[in-house]
């Protein structure tokens, strides 16, 4: 793995530049500490604000940024790292990005932003999540806000999705060999994933939106079961190895009890030994246990996915945070589209 080509082809796919710009953003662990040194190799002077957690602490987190940094002698940006979100800085800031440590960006934060800021989620928009950031604020004092084209050719973040569904089977501890799945989902990961796993499988089913079944029409290995929410599965489902769930909004149980869209019921009679793999969207993990319906994992914070992007590797979160800092680039610019392709998705105009 040549991490310096990495860097440097995104940096050269996405022309990024940022030079002359202050960019607030976070010093994390992991794939995640490529942010900052992204901002920073693109020209921008960077505050990367991190502190203590299960991940690891910040002397570990500035080590990562410092350990990525070291691959550039020369850098065109500077690194600032502090443990404390200031007045100040957040005084400086002409792109903040919506990262972890960063959150929530609330009015309490964001009144001492100067005119013209812009924040990128980071993300597309129809994930965004309200306790990450105070939409309301930044449409009243004209804080641009936009979310990342994840499928625009140089992000191309949701190829990996079913990478990411590999994965997380086997971790749950099951094979697709020889095995069959159902897919349940109502959004745009459903034809990613399912190119991917069909073709490890002995067979793919699909519960989803009607207007995505055009998603799945060129996938072979897989057969379109039933129009989401409804249930309905044909004998050779009945015996899955395992049930993928992907359903928006995330942090919204749809699964539960019988007045939610898809009661946990409908699972307990149509398969005979349901095992419920938490992919993305909230669940009635307590009602599944009552009815004994098994699922994995057992934990997952509300409104995020049960596998992230990190988990198989470097590439997939290089190239959504790179996006990311494109989209703060274009928004200072007022501009949306790279390329001759959109790739700033605006939120807050």
């Amino acid at each position: 793995m040549n991490l310096k080509r990495k860097i440097t082809q995104i940096l050269q796919d996405l022309q990024l530049d940022l030079k002359q710009k202050v960019v607030l953003t976070e010093c994390a662990t992991g794939a995640y500490a490529i942010t900052p040194v992204l901002a920073c190799l693109a020209g921008a002077e960077v505050y990367a604000v991190g502190k203590d957690t299960h991940f690891g602490t910040f002397g570990q987190a500035k080590q990562a940024v410092e350990n990525l940094l070291s691959l550039f002698p020369e850098k065109a940006g500077k690194v600032y790292f502090v443990e404390e979100l200031t007045p100040e800085i957040l005084a400086k800031a002409d792109i903040i990005t919506n990262s972890g440590h960063l959150r929530p960006l609330d009015a309490q934060k964001l009144e001492y932003t100067k005119k013209g800021v812009v924040i990128p989620l980071m993300y597309e928009n129809w994930e965004f999540r309200s306790q990450d950031l105070d939409l309301a604020f930044c449409q009243e004092h004209h804080i641009l806000v936009a979310g990342t084209n994840e499928r625009h050719p140089d992000v191309d973040v949701f190829n990996y999705l079913g990478d990411m569904a590999l994965k997380f089977i086997f971790d749950a501890g099951l094979c697709l060999y020889q095995n069959t799945f159902v897919l349940i989902c109502n959004n745009d990961f459903g034809g990613y994933i399912a190119k991917i796993l069909a073709k490890n499988c002995q067979k793919l089913g699909i519960i989803d939106k009607t207007e995505n079944k055009e998603h799945y029409a060129n996938i072979e290995n897989c057969e379109w079961l039933s129009d989401y929410p409804k249930i309905d599965v044909p004998q050779e489902f009945r015996k899955a190895e395992a049930i993928i769930y992907t359903a928006y909004p995330f942090d919204t149980v749809l699964l539960g009890e019988a007045d939610k869209p898809i009661p946990l019921s409908k699972l307990v009679e149509q398969f005979e030994a349901p095992y419920l793999l938490r992919y993305a969207g909230d669940i009635d993990a307590k009602l599944c246990d009552k009815l004994k319906i098994a699922y994995y994992p057992k934990e997952v914070k509300s409104g995020h996915m049960g596998i992230i992007p990190s988990e198989i590797g470097n590439d997939a979160v290089y190239r959504l945070q790179g996006g990311g800092l494109k989209v703060g680039e274009l928004m200072l610019k007022h501009e949306t589209h790279y390329k001759h392709e959109l790739l700033a998705q605006m939120l807050v105009l």
